[in-house]
């Protein structure tokens, strides 16, 4: 009988693997089939069982099922084209934000996941895909389908954990759609990196610090610098800041402001 296995992956999530010998007998070949979903293993487990301890007819080691003469699967289920589909019909977002998502989705994403689906047909992504490119991310290794030579930085625990969040994001999009593409979201459960105690500490200049830090900055450029320090605007707010309209005081003509 087919039996299952829970087994710990580096990242610390569970995988289940079912195995059994060919045809049921002492001598026959070990087989195995691993799976991120444990009530996916068990559906599996039961059709094992159910053909006599043998592959279940159309599927396909690590694929599922496979039905011959079937349509290849859709280029909207290939990773690239949903994830950008996904980021491109965002209604609370700007499109700044858009445009960084994009951005992220090509630089950091796609170089790992291009040539995978993002539904249950075809090459599908799984959580061994996800921990393997957040190790690759935590340790700046690029990723299989970077050209050779590439050469990339390690990334901060924060920056990971950002682009774990979008990535969750596209894959429940894929989980809850209708009908469902897949049946559960590989990001689910994932270890993500921690910070040092220091990493998200502010930083705050003592005056002399700052007195030598202006000496450096451009002289067109010390008013902005000022005003940003002793107001502590971002720069998006500051820089959207308008000089006041000019006040008329009546008949002597006088303009002013305020």
């Amino acid at each position: 009988m087919a039996s299952s296995k829970t087994n710990s992956r580096l990242s610390g999530d569970p995988s289940y693997t079912i195995v059994w010998r060919a045809g049921g007998s002492r001598t026959g070949d070990w087989c195995r089939e691993t799976f991120d979903d444990e009530d996916q293993a068990k559906r599996f487990r039961d059709l094992v069982n159910g053909h006599g301890q043998q592959w279940p007819p159309g599927w396909v080691k690590g694929k599922g099922f496979v039905e011959a003469g079937a349509p290849p699967m859709p280029d909207s289920e290939k990773f690239p084209v949903y994830a950008h589909a996904y980021v491109g019909l965002l209604t609370d977002i700007s499109e700044h934000t858009r445009t960084n998502y994009t951005r992220f989705i090509d630089n950091h994403m796609i170089p790992w996941f291009g040539e995978l689906s993002v539904s249950d047909r075809g090459s599908r992504l799984t959580r061994d895909h996800v921990s393997q490119w957040i190790l690759d991310l935590q340790n700046g290794r690029p990723g299989p389908l970077h050209p050779a030579g590439t050469k990339r930085r390690p990334y901060a625990p924060k920056t990971i954990a950002n682009l774990h969040g979008l990535l969750y994001s596209i894959f429940q999009s894929a989980v809850s759609a209708d009908p469902a593409l897949r049946d559960s979201n590989p990001c689910a459960h994932t270890r993500l990196p921690k910070g040092n105690d220091t990493e998200d500490d502010e930083v705050f200049l003592e005056p002399e610090e700052y007195a030598l830090l202006k000496t450096h900055v451009r002289a067109d450029a010390v008013d902005i610098v000022d005003a940003l320090v002793s107001t502590g605007l971002r720069w998006g707010e500051i820089t959207a800041l308008q000089p006041p309209e000019p006040v008329n005081f009546g008949e002597s003509g006088f303009c002013g402001y305020p």
